[in-house]
């Protein structure tokens, strides 16, 4: 079977990161998000990412974002092994791992969470962007059809299987995912991206 690049394409893998609200009551996690799968969706406003919009005039430069982020990594690390057993911690941690290119570790991380609760499709999708930049394209395809199972509403996952078929060049399967989406949610963002995707594999 022949494996395309993704650079041919030009084709995203859509996560939902934008405008997570993580919130913590009596150590049960409550999650908030908003769906924003554009390329260039704004900095979300979690502890991660803050200090990384400028204020004021200053604007942060390459190497204060890098001690930033270096500093959370440490700080989730901390964290998580302070309390192994807190899910939160593990899913910070484990999604700022996959952020520094930790992808081995990122995925162990999400496998223990998904121990305690297989049901967590939030996880499921960080754990196939995990796999997808790891380039281990079937497993992540396997993860996406998970999510699918849960929850067959999730755009977001449908979207990610074209992905996946497109990059192990089932270019078929691809157009017949993206077309629907395409179809069925023309004013939406991931219908748009599915438009996108389409005219991306024609070319």
């Amino acid at each position: 079977m022949k494996l395309y690049p993704l650079s041919m394409y030009g084709i995203i893998f859509v996560i939902i990161i934008a405008g997570i609200v993580i919130t913590s009551s009596n150590n049960k996690e409550e999650l908030t998000t908003i769906s924003n799968p554009s390329s260039d969706m704004e900095m979300p406003k979690d502890a991660v990412h803050q200090g990384m919009n400028g204020m004021g005039e200053d604007t942060p430069s390459k190497n204060n974002v890098r001690e930033d982020f270096g500093t959370k990594l440490e700080e989730y690390k901390l964290a998580h092994e302070t309390n192994p057993n807190d899910t939160l911690a593990m899913k910070n941690y484990a999604q700022t791992l996959g952020m520094s290119h930790q992808t081995e570790k990122a995925i162990e991380l999400y496998e223990k969470i998904l121990a305690i609760d297989p049901n967590r499709t939030d996880i499921l999708l960080a754990e196939g962007l995990a796999f997808y930049n790891n380039q281990n394209y079937q497993m992540a395809e396997v993860v996406t059809k998970k999510i699918i199972a849960l929850d067959d509403k999730n755009l977001e996952a449908k979207y990610n299987l074209g992905v996946m078929a497109a990059v192990q060049g089932r270019e078929d399967d691809a157009k017949k995912i993206w077309e629907k989406l395409a179809e069925k949610y023309p004013n939406e963002e991931v219908g748009k991206l599915a438009a996108d995707a389409l005219v991306q594999l024609n070319q």
